[in-house]
């Protein structure tokens, strides 16, 4: 199409449906993933479990990392393959009991199956689960040769035609929540069912709102959140950048990281985009954060994301958008960023279209495309 909104839209749209779809047909393999992962992490002495992946794929493991460290009980590591391949032996101890857990959209990324050859020459003991959306990717492949890889294959939808991945993000991030609660699915396919219908909720409410967000004139973006929520704003803020062509610079932290330093790139073409936590006590450290920039009277506009809002909350900011108003939800904050990070996906789709590029492919210049490509990767 001339717009360039053939996939991208669509695909941000059917986030909801695919999630409660996927988990579907991971629960119909529960005891084949069980077996897996209770023979080959938890009946390990000390296993190490490493969340890896490039990009987007890379920002999936922050977001689980520590839901997976908290329920497995496990020590849990989430390291882009970009790292590994050029820092793995800072990264792996070679007699280390692993597990790497590799998300790959295409899973032809060079970087993704370079990870994934290193760590097999370089660990004595080494299992792999691969969550991808291609099954026709070398990653997938990859089953065929080797009997340590647990293979979750997702459905052929989420697998982006779109440059910026969206629907394969959160639906791989569903596939790893999915493995955190392998011992209490009826609670997760609870969540998962909240999560979908509160960001149906959200599409229906606040798309209009973040159209016209995005049509002002900033040039800066600004993403916080802490904890899990914190991965959710380091995706947020590619999916602006990227999908902005770069038009508009973003950054993310957290919220107490970003007064070290950080805050002074707040101008008056900024957006901030707060991703409130529902802890109480972490809330609080949040709100100290606002209030602090709203005396400074830093950003053009400010957006909070949160369960529900309260007086406080707006004074300190521009816009709420809430998804638990009315207390129907049951959704703990690490699993919120599959459902908190359609804000930023919105905002991303929205800014393209404000600019006159094409969402399906808004790097006009083809500096960045769907596959990473012409990086070689040297294994010694």
């Amino acid at each position: 199409m001339d717009r360039g909104i053939e996939y991208t839209p669509r695909e941000i749209e059917s986030q909801p449906r695919l999630w409660v779809k996927n988990f579907k047909m991971l629960k119909k393999r529960e005891e084949e993933i069980r077996s897996f992962v209770g023979s080959r992490i938890m009946s390990k002495r000390s296993p190490r479990v490493v969340l890896t992946g490039a990009g987007s794929s890379a920002f999936v493991g922050m977001c689980v990392q520590n839901l997976l460290r908290s329920r497995w009980q496990v020590d849990v590591d989430a390291r882009p393959t970009t790292d590994i391949v050029t820092n793995w032996d800072s990264i792996f101890l070679k007699h280390a009991d692993y597990t790497l857990v590799s998300f790959a959209r295409s899973g032809n990324s060079p970087e993704s199956v370079g990870a994934f050859i290193l760590a097999n020459r370089l660990c004595d003991k080494i299992n792999h689960i691969i969550i991808t959306c291609n099954k026709d990717g070398k990653l997938a492949r990859q089953k065929k040769k080797n009997d340590n890889i647990l293979l979750l294959l997702l459905s052929p939808e989420t697998n982006d035609k779109g440059l910026a991945m969206t629907s394969s993000f959160t639906t791989m991030m569903m596939a790893a929540q999915f493995l955190a609660y392998l011992e209490d699915l009826k609670r997760y396919q609870k969540i998962v069912g909240d999560l979908s219908d509160a960001t149906e909720g959200l599409f229906e409410r606040y798309s209009g709102l973040i159209k016209e967000i995005s049509e002002l004139n900033f040039e800066r973006g600004v993403f916080l959140g802490s904890g899990a929520l914190y991965g959710c704003a380091a995706e947020s803020q590619l999916k602006l950048e990227e999908m902005s062509g770069g038009h508009v610079i973003c950054k993310a932290d957290s919220f107490m990281g970003v007064r070290h330093g950080p805050e002074s790139t707040i101008n008056d073409r900024t957006i901030v985009v707060y991703f409130l936590s529902t802890d109480p006590l972490v809330r609080r450290y949040e709100l100290d954060l606002m209030k602090d920039m709203h005396n400074k009277k830093l950003g053009m506009r400010k957006i909070a994301i949160c369960d529900k809002s309260n007086d406080e909350i707006e004074t300190y900011v521009d816009h709420v958008i809430e998804f638990n108003k009315n207390d129907k939800f049951d959704i703990p904050d690490l699993c919120r960023p599959i459902m908190d990070v359609t804000i930023g996906q919105m905002l991303g789709l929205f800014k393209s279209l404000d600019l006159g590029l094409k969402p399906d492919n808004p790097s006009e210049k083809g500096v960045i495309t769907r596959v990473v490509k012409d990086v070689k990767i040297y294994l010694q």
